[in-house]
This record gives structure tokens, C-alpha cells and sequence, in this order.
């Protein structure tokens, strides 16, 4: 399986975070990637229900970083400080809160943050899945990636 699902900026939305982690289970993905800023441990538990993986870094608002440490490993799922490098789906990934400075040598840098869902073509390409509690600019989106292809879409939740 070569779909990735990313997610950043949940900030506590709990039927935001229902419906990504239904969404991802629909589409399939083989993981899925979480940006940061979660905001509390609670909302992982919405997550807990996916038939995948998640790998997540820190964001600017996540709280008690320990407190969603040990209920993400609760889940078998783990957050890391970002910007964290790892491999899925046989593809290298950077992954951060904010957007990042330069590009690192990896196939995919994905970023949360700016609230805005963006893809920049290049080498690598930068994707932003955008907001899923959609409270910023009143959209809620999710990403996903499909590692084989590279084709990127973006998916509204709600």
C-alpha cells in the first residue's frame, strides 16, 4: 500500500478528528501523518481508532507534551520533536510543526501550521494538509499522498 494520510493542526476538533481518522480508514491509507498541534492528550483517543499506524512531531500548541507521549504509545503510535525524518511505504519523509527553512534531503517534507493546505511541486515536494479543525479559516482538510505516483490530494472534512 503506497497511501499516506496527513493531518496537522486538530486543536482538540473531536468530530474533526472522528471523521479524518474515518476518512483515512475508507480511503485505505497505509499510515498517517499528524503535524502537530493536536493540542491534548484526549484527542488522540479519536485516532485511536484507525487500522493504521500514526507518527505525529509537536506543535506550537500541544500541551502536556509527556501526557500525549505515553496515551499516544497507549495506541502504538508515537510523537516525536519536530523535525523528525523516518521512512513509510519505502519513501523517506521530514516532518515539522512549522514550515521549514530549507529542504532536507528526503522524497516528501510535510509541514502544518500556516492553517492553509498547499502542495509545492519540486524536489522534494512540500505538502501542507491545511487545517482539520478548520476553526482558522473555516475549511477542515486532510491530505493524502500516494507514495507510488505521487499524486496528492486534498480532502474536506465535515
Amino acid at each position: 500500500m503506497s497511501l499516506v494520510g496527513l493531518v496537522s493542526d486538530t486543536h482538540d476538533h473531536l468530530a474533526r478528528c472522528r471523521d479524518a481518522a474515518a476518512l483515512f480508514d475508507r480511503l485505505g491509507v497505509a499510515a498517517v501523518i499528524h503535524c502537530g498541534d493536536i493540542v491534548s492528550q484526549f484527542a488522540l483517543a479519536e485516532f485511536g481508532r484507525l487500522r493504521c499506524p500514526l507518527v505525529g512531531v509537536f506543535g506550537n500548541n500541544d500541551g502536556d507534551r509527556p501526557a500525549l507521549e505515553e496515551r499516544a504509545r497507549e495506541f502504538g503510535f508515537e510523537f516525536f520533536p519536530g523535525p523528525h525524518r523516518f521512512e513509510l511505504t519505502g519513501r523517506v519523509f521530514s516532518v515539522s510543526h512549522e514550515p521549514p527553512t530549507a529542504r532536507p534531503d528526503c522524497d516528501y517534507i510535510v509541514h502544518g501550521h500556516t492553517h492553509r493546505p498547499a502542495h509545492v511541486p519540486g524536489v522534494p515536494p512540500v505538502i501542507n494538509p491545511g487545517e482539520a479543525c478548520g476553526w482558522l479559516t473555516g475549511l477542515a482538510t486532510v491530505a493524502t499522498v500516494d507514495t507510488e505516483t505521487g499524486v496528492v490530494e486534498f480532502h474536506e472534512l465535515g
